[in-house]
């Protein structure tokens, strides 16, 4: 059985970083490691065995970072069996986070990583992508604070955008809508009224990004609203230091979309209401 003290997590981390980002070409290029001939599957059964070490150590947001990194350099590297490696990979770093996680700080940062790690994949067909895109919105859903969900399920908006399918960006403008307004029904359930707006300027942001990158199903309508209930919330919230970077990260918001409608760039804010 393998061990590993805390003190050696660190060294063993960053070796294992270095290994699985080795390339492998062509299915046959090998790699002389500790005198053998290992081949691409092989270097990552040794990592993931290597991971498991780690959690027995209890170091486990490395280990879920590692099984992310993992996925990635599997889906960069070619060689065979390459899609079920990187998903074994992800799928792992899933459970550990659903087993190992508790801390509300730790699951927003782990998922606010696993959905970043997942969208910039490429290597998945719709019958892999599917079931893991499901899960991370599954998961977001699920975070104990009302604005960590609101957050999270705005970020797994993007999946639904740039998130790719055989290399080819999804593109699913009617999904992305779905998950932004249910962030904004979340956001709505906040009892604490500047966490509220800040959370719906953020959401105006998202609006914002996706619309820019094509999505007609953001429309004029659904900003102008959502403009509209800020500008109505933000003078009712209580004078402080919260409410000074809720206003300015509106403002900045606003100038922004102002210099967008003044330059004439595609797409058109034709019909906003500044």
């Amino acid at each position: 059985m393998i061990r590993c003290s805390l003190e050696h997590t660190s060294a063993v981390s960053k070796e294992l970083s270095k290994l699985m980002m080795i390339p492998v070409d062509n299915y046959r290029t090998c790699l002389l490691y500790s005198n053998l001939i290992i081949t691409g599957a092989k270097i990552f059964q040794f990592c993931h065995q290597t991971i498991g070490a780690l959690i027995k150590a209890e170091q486990n947001e490395m280990s879920l970072r590692l099984f992310l990194q993992g996925a990635v350099a599997a889906g960069e590297i070619e060689f065979e069996n390459a899609e079920s490696v990187a998903y074994e990979f992800i799928s792992q770093a899933f459970s550990l986070y659903e087993d190992e996680i508790s801390d509300s700080k730790a699951q927003l940062s782990a998922i606010y990583l696993i959905i970043a790690t997942f969208e910039q994949m490429g290597i998945f067909s719709e019958e892999n992508h599917e079931p893991l895109r499901t899960k991370c919105a599954l998961a977001a859903s699920k975070l104990l604070k009302k604005p960590d969900q609101c957050r999270a399920v705005a970020a797994c908006s993007h999946l639904f955008w740039s998130g790719k399918i055989n290399g080819e960006e999804m593109h699913d403008g009617k999904r992305v809508l779905e998950c932004l307004k249910k962030s904004l029904r979340i956001a709505n359930q906040c009892m604490d009224s500047s966490v509220q707006v800040q959370l719906f300027v953020e959401i105006l942001d998202h609006y914002i990004f996706v619309y820019e990158k094509g999505n007609d199903q953001v429309t004029m309508q659904l900003l102008n609203a959502l403009i509209s209930k800020i500008r109505e919330e933000l003078p009712n919230l209580e004078a402080n230091q919260d409410t000074e970077q809720i206003n300015k990260h509106f403002q900045n918001t606003m100038d922004r979309l102002r210099a967008r409608v003044e330059s004439e760039e595609e797409p058109s804010y034709n019909g906003l209401e500044l």
